[in-house]
């Protein structure tokens, strides 16, 4: 997670429920995510580029997004927001 070391800084102080975000692509990380105190995660272009990846996750624990989180989609998100490796989610 891209963000992790930052946001154990906010859980340390904060008692509300946090999101963490930012490179969440496997269940690894989720899981990660859930020891360190998140309440929940948030996915962004994993799920662009692989719109069924929860699915495939709960299936397969090892399951990991095929996006490299190389920003390329983010061009596409004043026309038809989509991931320009793997063309989802057309």
């Amino acid at each position: 997670a891209f963000l992790l070391e930052q946001a154990r800084q906010f859980r340390a102080e904060l008692s509300m429920p946090l999101i963490l975000l930012g490179g969440i692509t496997n269940r690894q990380t989720m899981d990660l995510a859930m020891a360190e105190g998140f309440e929940f995660v948030a996915m962004g272009r994993a799920l662009l580029a692989e719109p069924d990846l929860l699915n495939r996750i709960q299936a397969d624990r090892t399951v990991k997004s095929a996006c490299t989180h190389c920003n390329l989609c983010m061009p596409t998100i004043y026309t038809r927001t989509h991931c320009v490796v793997t063309g989802k989610p057309y």
